[in-house]
């Protein structure tokens, strides 16, 4: 690039940028059930609860957190992406005191945290793939980052698109029923290792529940749902209400517990279930509502979150599954395009800012040289600049709006900056 005071082979005024640090740039932190344990999420979920991960991200522009039971991922946008993300790191390895960030947190820049968000929306990085629930958490992440002003330009349209593209892979591809649920995947985990079951409780009142007892209705004798309401919410009337309070009185007394609340501690402990009744105890808490403890009960089979993703590997994936991830590929293929000509560079703006500055210079000389010009002349010589100056730049802009094979965005962006950035210290 010439030296300020300089001109270039570019004119007199300011070249393109060379696409430096002052470019802004989308990345991802984030650790799920496929890198880190269920113990580890929920000691980070609540650890940066209580903490004050707003003094990490001093060096981002955008945040949004997506938080559920099986995934913690920050997304940010920054012109200073590693010091952001350095920063970020530092923060999570204090927090959880694991210097393993390579195995537990993954990094994913551009198009792939592109890409990862629409599959996470899409539900393909789901344990059960296709399940519905996180379509609905994806949205009010988007929402929430938004509404506390820290979702702009970017990470703002970026969340409503993989809500809009998560609900169409859905429908497309025949995933996303009912059926493809972690309640679902609980039911038949509990099919296989307990299937004499006579008294059931359900601790919770939320969609998972409701699942597990539509499911459950003709095929027990007895089934409480334990819940802080007054009054069974629909779906629920049949079964047997029952406060917090009881829950311990009648573990004792249960084939089956499932639970699935937003307590903060455990609600069951080892000491509610003693006894020799064999029984089988599925926690979809987050944080987890029965105590580790539980394990070491001779009678007790627990099976937490981490314990039904390992099950979930055995299930045969759905008929959509590849037509789906090529859908989700192409959608993030063209968002990402359209993110980084609009709103992550400054290139093609840029160029026109610089032919029009061309232009207008040349103008000015022209009229000078041609001396007392009417009104008219003026508008015709302008008028030529400015198709001139529409016809030159159109082949540079169709190229950065065009795919070009083998050529990411940033490449093909890079070249454009370049040829019309200029390097050759000619002046």
């Amino acid at each position: 690039m010439p030296n300020a005071g300089q001109q270039g082979i570019l004119g007199p005024t300011a070249p393109p940028s060379d696409g430096g640090s002052t470019q802004p740039q989308l990345l991802l932190v984030g650790t799920s059930y496929q890198t880190s344990g269920v113990s580890f999420r929920e000691a980070l979920a609540k650890r940066v609860e209580a903490g004050r991960l707003d003094r990490t991200l001093a060096a981002a522009d955008e945040s949004a957190l997506l938080s559920t039971c099986n995934r913690y991922e920050l997304y940010l946008v920054s012109k200073e992406p590693d010091a952001a993300s350095a920063g970020l790191v530092s923060y999570l390895r204090g927090l959880t005191g694991h210097d393993r960030v390579g195995s537990e947190f993954y990094q994913l820049k551009g198009q792939e945290a592109v890409r990862h968000l629409f599959r996470v929306a899409s539900g393909l990085e789901s344990v059960v793939v296709g399940e519905p629930q996180i379509l609905a958490q994806v949205r009010a992440a988007g929402v929430e980052s938004r509404v506390k002003g820290e979702a702009k330009g970017i990470l703002s349209p970026l969340f409503d698109r993989a809500y809009r593209v998560g609900n169409r892979v859905r429908s497309s591809y025949g995933l996303g029923s009912d059926e493809a649920s972690l309640s679902d995947l609980a039911m038949e985990a509990i099919d296989r290792v307990h299937p004499e079951r006579k008294v059931v409780m359900l601790v919770g009142t939320g969609k998972m529940i409701r699942l597990a007892a539509r499911r459950l209705k003709g095929n027990v004798s007895r089934l409480y749902v334990a819940s802080r309401r007054k009054r069974s919410p629909a779906g629920l009337e049949w079964c047997r209400l029952v406060r917090y309070a009881d829950v311990k009185r009648l573990a004792k007394s249960c084939d089956v517990l499932i639970s699935a609340t937003s307590v903060k501690k455990p609600i069951i402990t080892s000491a509610d279930l003693k006894g020799r009744k064999p029984k089988t105890v599925v926690d979809l808490g987050m944080p987890r509502n029965v105590s580790d403890a539980v394990r070491g009960l001779p009678n007790v089979r627990l099976l937490d979150l981490d314990d039904l993703a390992a099950m979930a590997t055995a299930r045969r994936p759905p008929a959509g599954l590849a037509e789906a991830e090529v859908a989700v590929s192409k959608e993030a293929s063209e968002f990402y395009s359209w993110l980084v000509q609009t709103r992550l560079s400054t290139t093609v703006a840029d160029i026109y800012s610089w032919a029009e500055g061309v232009r207008e210079e040349e103008l000015r000389r022209a009229v000078s040289r041609l001396g007392p010009a009417s009104a008219r002349d003026k508008r015709i010589v302008e008028a030529m600049g400015r198709r001139i100056v529409s016809k030159l730049i159109a082949r540079p802009v169709g190229f950065a709006r065009k795919k070009h094979p083998g050529l990411s965005e940033e490449e093909k962006l890079g070249l454009l900056r370049a040829v019309f950035g200029g390097d050759s210290g000619e002046g």
